[in-house]
């Protein structure tokens, strides 16, 4: 998105959010949409609810997404601790692997969440 045109508090705020770690983006991500959530589809919902208006969260949430999938942490029982601790999410398979797993069909599912947005939503381009 070309940021020249917006307003000096608005671009600042962009870079703000562009310069947080992946990782950061995706703990707090877990925290707010999954850590009190019964259930996937509670928080497809909730997604699919504010995408009505908006993405450009969504956005920015999956591509940190995409980000932490493409470049895990090295440390072990790192994925399981963001997904079990930080999301405050029970997997079966509770092992970096099964938040792992789980990773890849959060992002599955905010594509999806994107791709049926409204036109009107706003977004990054």
């Amino acid at each position: 998105m070309d940021t020249s045109r917006l307003p000096e508090p608005q671009r600042r705020r962009m870079e703000e959010l562009n310069a947080e770690p992946p990782l950061e983006i995706v703990r707090l991500f877990l925290g707010t949409h999954f850590g009190d959530a019964q259930s996937f589809e509670e928080v497809r919902r909730d997604l699919e609810r504010l995408a009505r208006s908006n993405i450009r969260s969504h956005q920015r949430h999956l591509a940190a997404l995409e980000a932490v999938i493409a470049d895990p942490p090295a440390q072990p029982d790192a994925l399981a601790h963001l997904v079990g601790w930080d999301g405050n999410w029970v997997l079966d398979d509770p092992s970096d692997a099964g938040a792992l797993e789980f990773l890849h069909e959060v992002a599955d599912m905010i594509r999806t969440v994107i791709a049926e947005a409204p036109a009107t939503a706003v977004r990054w381009s």
